[in-house]
């Protein structure tokens, strides 16, 4: 075990993970299997990285709406590849007001089935169109293996369903919207590999889809966001059609799209250390926190003075709080606030009051300087941008350095990070790939889907081979 009682990710880095859960108070099991309690901590990550999103969607002019959480079980039963993908995972309700219900529920999985028969009340002409909407809802997947944030039962997310009058304006948004969820996921300082899904990895019912996927520190993947073109799959099962400016009717071109709090995970995963969380800035609920430190009563009335006027110009710019617990050492308060990651801690003693100045530690490099009273609005600034620079970098050069080469399957071995391989792109070749070393592809990089793969041959079947993909382990 390292401080704080967190076990080291080189011995255990699930037990890592879960550790860092308790210990930076995150989250909490409930008494429901699968199904988590989001502490206010978590759950103030979950909105700063909500609130970015949002502002950017907005800003894009996708409009926000809410449906309800109940899905006729007959919509979803509607698209035979759609139900047959989520059946397993499906949560039904056959009693309701103390009686079987004739017409049994689904809880929503997702909400295309729930959403697209109201769509075509809405949508008469191609003047309609596109819809552009988003609502941010939870939604049920029964999980046989639940993860915190990153594969509970009840989750919350967010899922953007669009309709188009045609398949070229559909297919430019789920670009679009696959480069917003890089941004942010560099908002979290987190590079993402953006690309397509293999056919046996895309979303159930859909024509393509397209994936974030985050390399986290044990070099197994986490699928950050996807987005998906749907065609005219759904639009045909739930009569989504438009009258065109040709006086005919044509079906929508549609498309879904999603970002959940799994990617909370995957910022834990992608920067925590041995001694807990490393948050960036921007997404931090506390990003500067105060310790004052003192002996007696008059030493700390100079000193809570002192403190509360940096506070109180501090909390201007940033999200700040004195640790102000009596009856708990400096170390204490200095190891409580180092696992919940907060990015800058400012010591401030007599010896700081005396000389204006103030000792600022950094969390990502755990480095120390004093810094004098009249430049530490700068200072913090810079050190702001710093830190989010490093942990960006930091992660970026861990992925980098984490995706090997091979050739064939005897090249697949315990090594920390991702494969890449040239691959023919053979459904049952990917499910082989999984019963046997329980990975499967992860993206196909638009680098590697516009030229010709490095080996002419699978690595797997030795058949002719199309792309070069990247393969890993995942959450």
């Amino acid at each position: 075990m390292a401080k704080n009682n967190i076990t080291k990710q080189a011995d255990n880095f699930p037990q890592w993970y879960q550790d860092v859960i308790r210990e930076a108070e995150l989250a909490d099991n409930s008494e429901v299997r699968g199904c988590g309690i989001v502490r206010p901590y978590g759950l103030k990550i979950w909105e700063l990285i909500k609130a970015e999103l949002n502002r950017r969607l907005e800003d894009d002019g996708v409009e926000n709406v809410y449906f309800p959480i109940f899905v006729p079980l007959e919509n979803l039963m509607a698209e035979k590849d759609h139900v047959k993908g989520f059946a397993p995972e499906l949560a039904i309700v056959t009693h309701g007001g103390g009686e079987e219900l004739v017409n049994k529920l689904a809880v929503r999985p997702t909400s295309e089935a729930a959403m697209y028969k109201t769509y075509a009340r809405w949508i008469q002409s191609y003047k309609d169109l596109p819809l552009r909407l988003n609502q941010w809802a939870n939604v049920v997947r029964w999980e046989k293996r639940p993860r915190a944030f990153l594969r509970w039962s009840e989750f919350l997310w967010q899922e953007g369903h669009t309709v188009f009058v045609s398949e070229d304006e559909a297919r430019l948004e789920v670009d679009k919207i696959l480069n917003i969820y890089s941004d942010i996921y560099k908002f979290m300082a987190l590079p993402a590999f953006i690309g397509r899904k293999s056919e046996s990895e895309k979303f159930a019912g859909a024509v393509m889809t397209k994936t974030t996927e985050i390399m986290v520190k044990d070099g197994k993947a986490v699928q950050g966001a996807t987005s998906h073109y749907l065609g005219t799959n759904f639009a045909k099962v739930f009569d989504v059609k438009f009258l065109g400016a040709d006086g005919k009717f044509h079906l929508g071109h549609q498309n879904s799209w999603g970002l959940s709090w799994r990617s909370v995970g995957a910022l834990i995963m992608g920067h925590g250390d041995d001694n807990g969380l490393r948050l960036p800035p921007n997404v931090a609920p506390v990003q500067v926190v105060i310790i004052p430190i003192y002996k007696n009563d008059e030493s700390k009335e100079a000193v809570m003075l002192y403190c509360e006027n940096i506070k109180n110009d501090l909390a201007k710019s940033y999200r700040v709080k004195t640790d102000e617990r009596e009856d708990l050492s400096p170390g204490f308060k200095f190891n409580y606030w180092e696992v919940r990651g907060v990015p800058l801690r400012l010591e401030i003693g007599l010896k700081e009051v005396e000389s204006k100045s103030v000792s600022v530690f950094r969390r990502d490099k755990e480095t120390k300087e004093l810094i004098n009273l009249s430049e530490l609005k700068t200072s913090l600034e810079n050190l702001m941008l710093d830190i989010h620079n490093n942990l960006y970098q930091q992660a970026k050069d861990f992925a980098d350095s984490h995706i090997y080469r091979i050739e064939s399957l005897d090249e697949i071995d315990g090594r920390l990070g991702w494969f890449e391989a040239s691959w023919s792109e053979d459904p049952e070749s990917e499910k082989m790939l999984k019963e046997k070393y329980s990975m499967v592809s992860r993206v196909l990089v638009p680098e590697n889907e516009n030229k010709a793969p490095k080996n002419k041959k699978c690595f797997i079947t030795g058949k002719q081979a199309k792309h070069d993909w990247y393969f890993a382990k995942s959450y």
